[in-house]
């Protein structure tokens, strides 16, 4: 759960996705025919849900506003992010959760300069949900370092929460942290 302080930065960088496309294609990334779900029971009762999927970003702009309010040179994105988000369902009633992203084939080039940008893009989270409330945390990571200059522009953002079986946040904590080098 992002805080409100905090969402800009993210915001950018979702806008930067969203809003910058130059090109005549939708501006939401172009999804790859879907894995297959996969289902499995356990002698104990428990089921797991496996999903995984492909998504091509090619053609979307992304970018870093920095701490000190500039923003990064926006970066054309080229190649794919795979995604697994897997659930697990004891008997006792809870549910677990586990997601996580993986770059593949991911490079970028920057709108401005054209130059090469190794890109990390990456989330993981995990979560835990039983009659007595539910908790969960989160990290996802934005980094772009240009191949010839050496600038670097990273955005880090790191949360957890905690709900009560009353629906009320006990817990709700999130960390920012943009860098931006050259």
């Amino acid at each position: 759960m992002l805080s409100r302080p905090s969402r800009f930065p993210l915001l950018v960088a979702v806008l930067a996705l969203a809003a910058c496309d130059r090109s005549d294609r939708p501006t939401g990334p172009a999804t790859v025919a879907p894995i297959p779900t996969a289902a499995q029971s356990s002698a104990g009762g428990s089921e797991r849900w496996v999903d995984e999927r492909l998504f091509d970003v090619s053609g979307s702009l992304v970018g870093v506003e920095c701490t000190d309010g500039r923003l990064s040179e926006l970066v054309e994105l080229k190649g794919q992010i795979f995604e697994r988000f897997t659930v697990v369902a004891n008997p006792a009633g809870g549910f677990h959760a586990v997601y996580h992203t993986m770059p593949i084939g991911l490079q970028g080039t920057g709108a401005e300069s054209g130059e090469e940008f190794r890109v990390k893009l990456q989330d993981h989270g995990s979560f835990g949900q039983t009659t007595l409330g539910l908790v969960g945390t989160y990290r996802q990571v934005l980094k772009l370092v240009g191949s010839t200059s050496g600038r670097s522009f990273s955005l880090i953002v790191r949360g957890h929460y905690t709900i009560n079986s009353n629906g009320e946040i006990i817990v709700e904590r999130e960390k920012l942290a943009a860098d931006c080098e050259g």
